[in-house]
């Protein structure tokens, strides 16, 4: 149902009154996806602050009416959605590009109640957003944090309790890393739901209870229509075991770094039957997982591989093992990556384990560096039925004039790198810099190509 514009509201930071409140079918709640002056405006923190406060007065509006229904549809989104707003990750914590002033207002308070109005009001798409505060983030000056010292409100946290809907069809959980619990789910807790996205969440370590929880609410008994399934920026997950409904179609498992680095066995154990895609960047070690229906995956994505390394801090073996093992996979994309290290002279090339990958008709490759020529086409190479292939080389912050690094070495052996893509009909190629290195690859796979129509 449109917002209706033509009363004013009788809620402060809402654009629309109080039947739409009562009585629509869907409500969305958002900041404006394009902030002025990337969020670092007054202005726009305190519009944002202003409709945390309005959420808050619309739905406990709605739930105290006995003649309001349930809604098909919630949003509840305090993230600019802009596209040149990512989310930069790092180990030491995450930030927006975009400023998110208005995030330190948002308490586990807020969070809960949206969480439990969604789980016992939303039947078909739920969305909360919450934005991971900003550093250095300043409150609203409130009687409830006058009362309590500034150096322990930086401390506090936000906490969340992952919410169980027997309705909702689709959830979307963006929880600004908050410390997420995962009560038990009983059969049927998520009799409805097909898609589910989960990030920006904190698990603790608790014995491995919310682990364990976590993969019980992903089972058939309580997910048995469960079809796509993204856990995305997810700290403290070091294991994952799961049966999957036979249903499920679609795995993404996007910065959950603590999986890659998990040492005790079976780490990631899953059972997925008909899964067709799967995308995972943090893969642990082949040793420590299991993973029945590896043989029905026709989409791989965001496959890590470190270009260079050394066997004791560099592994490409997770990833190797689901390349070796995906073999109905058609589809392919990469993040080709150097070691953090750079400068490092006993670094050994890593693409030479990939196994070849007849089978592979779609190649995409992402690679975070512009002297990784070599590697890029040692990769391509092992591709020999690719029809279509697509390169994005992203530029260094800080561009490398170490002699000593091995990136002197990659172009060494170029001419010796045999290629033969008797099907490549269409290429795309972003990044490049006027260099001969970035010259010659383009030569190199122009020259491969015969039936080449469309190159950009």
């Amino acid at each position: 149902m449109p917002f209706n514009f033509d009363r004013p509201s009788k809620i402060v930071g809402l654009n629309y009154d109080d039947d739409h409140v009562l009585h629509a079918r869907a409500l969305r709640f958002a900041v404006t996806p394009n902030p002025f002056g990337a969020g670092t405006g007054q202005k726009d923190t305190e519009d944002g602050r202003r409709l945390i406060a309005a959420v808050g007065a619309a739905l406990a509006r709605r739930a105290a009416n006995s003649g309001s229904g349930d809604l098909e549809e919630l949003e509840i989104n305090f993230v600019y959605s802009s596209p040149r707003n990512r989310y930069i990750d790092m180990a030491s914590g995450g930030l927006y590009l975009f400023r998110h002033g208005h995030a330190a207002d948002i308490t586990s308070e807020h969070v809960a109640a949206w969480l439990r109005f969604g789980e016992r009001r939303v039947t078909g798409r739920f969305t909360v957003a919450v934005p991971v505060p900003p550093r250095h983030a300043k409150t609203t000056k409130t009687a409830a944090t006058a009362e309590v010292p500034a150096p322990e409100r930086k401390k506090s946290l936000l906490s969340a309790a992952m919410p169980a809907s027997a309705r909702a069809e689709t959830m979307s959980l963006t929880l600004g890393n908050a410390t997420l619990t995962i009560p038990v789910a009983g059969a049927g807790a998520f009799a409805a739901l097909s898609d589910l996205l989960l990030s920006h969440a904190r698990i603790e370590p608790n014995g491995g209870t919310d682990e364990r929880n976590l993969g019980r609410l992903l089972s058939a008994s309580c997910c048995p229509r469960l079809r796509r399934l993204r856990l995305a920026h997810i700290a403290g997950l070091s294991a994952l075991r799961c049966g999957a409904p036979a249903t499920l179609e679609e795995v993404r498992l996007e910065h959950v770094r603590d999986m890659a680095m998990a040492s005790d066995d079976a780490a990631v154990a899953i059972s997925a039957p008909r899964l067709e895609t799967l995308a995972c960047a943090d893969m642990c070690r082949p040793e420590r997982l299991r993973f029945d229906g590896v043989e029905t995956v026709r989409c791989l994505d965001r496959i890590f591989l470190w270009s260079h390394g050394h066997p004791v801090g560099y592994s490409n073996a997770g990833a190797v093992w689901l390349l070796r093992n995906c073999t109905a996979a058609h589809s392919l994309g990469v993040h080709v990556s150097p070691p953090v290290a750079k400068n490092w002279r006993d670094m050994e090339e890593m693409m030479s384990p990939v196994p070849q990958l007849p089978r592979i008709t779609n190649l995409t490759i992402d690679a975070q560096w512009q002297h990784l020529e070599s590697s890029i086409a040692k990769l391509i190479a092992k591709c020999t039925r690719i029809e279509r292939l697509s390169i994005d080389i992203s530029k260094p912050c800080d561009p490398c004039s170490n002699p000593r690094c091995f990136c002197t070495q990659e172009g060494l052996g170029w001419d010796e790198q045999k290629i033969h893509l008797e099907r490549l009909n269409e290429v795309k190629i972003t990044g490049l810099q006027p260099s001969d290195s970035h010259l010659s690859l383009v030569g190199r796979v122009i020259a491969s190509a015969p039936a080449l129509k469309r190159f950009t």
